[in-house]
C-alpha cells in the first residue's frame, strides 16, 4: 500500500478543508440552478440525518425524481489524474470513509484547482468498485484514511463519471 500525503488533525487544517469544500459547494449549486431540469434544491448540509448520510443537497428535478447529492472539492486530481475511493476515513477506529458512507445517488466532484465540475453515478461506481476491488490498487491518505486509486479517464471511459 502506498501514502499519499500526511495529514494532520489540527483546527486549522479543518477549517481550510471546510473552507475549500464550500467552494465545491457553491459550483455546484450555480450549475444546477442554470440546468433546465432542476425544479428545485433543498440545502440540507446543516441537518444531522443527512450530514450523518453524507448528502448536501436534496435536487428535486422537474419530472418528479428527487436525488441525494454530495459534494467533494478535490485540491489534487487535476495533477494526480486520479481520484480516490475512500472506503475507510480512519484504519484504527475502522470508520467507513466518504465514498462507503455516502447515501447519495449522485457526487459531484470539484476539481478547484482547474475550474472543473463532473458528476459521478454513485450506483455505477459502487458496482465497478464491488466487481473489481481485487484489481485496484490500494492507497493510504492522511490522517490513516484508506481508499482505492481510480483513473478518471478510465471513470469517463466507463460512464461513470461525466465532465461537466
Amino acid at each position: 500500500m502506498e501514502r499519499l500525503f500526511m495529514g494532520n488533525n489540527n483546527n486549522d487544517k479543518f477549517i481550510i478543508d471546510l473552507k475549500t469544500g464550500e467552494i465545491g459547494e457553491v459550483k455546484t449549486i450555480e450549475y444546477l440552478q442554470k440546468e433546465n431540469f432542476t425544479q428545485d434544491i433543498i440545502d440540507v448540509r446543516d441537518d444531522k440525518f443527512w450530514r450523518n448520510n453524507d448528502v448536501d443537497f436534496i435536487l428535486i428535478c422537474k419530472n418528479g425524481d428527487l436525488l441525494k447529492i454530495e459534494v467533494k472539492t478535490d485540491t489534487q486530481a487535476h495533477l494526480s489524474k486520479n481520484i480516490v475511493y475512500e472506503y475507510t476515513s480512519n484504519k484504527h477506529y475502522g470508520t467507513k470513509g466518504c465514498f462507503e458512507k455516502t447515501k447519495c445517488d449522485v457526487m459531484f466532484y470539484y476539481l478547484s484547482e482547474v475550474d472543473k465540475l463532473y458528476y459521478i453515478n454513485m450506483y455505477n461506481l459502487r458496482e465497478y468498485i464491488k466487481n473489481e476491488k481485487d484489481n485496484l490498487r490500494e492507497v493510504e491518505m492522511g490522517d490513516y484514511a484508506l481508499g482505492y486509486l481510480l483513473r478518471m479517464k478510465k471513470m469517463l471511459e466507463l460512464e461513470i463519471m461525466f465532465e461537466i
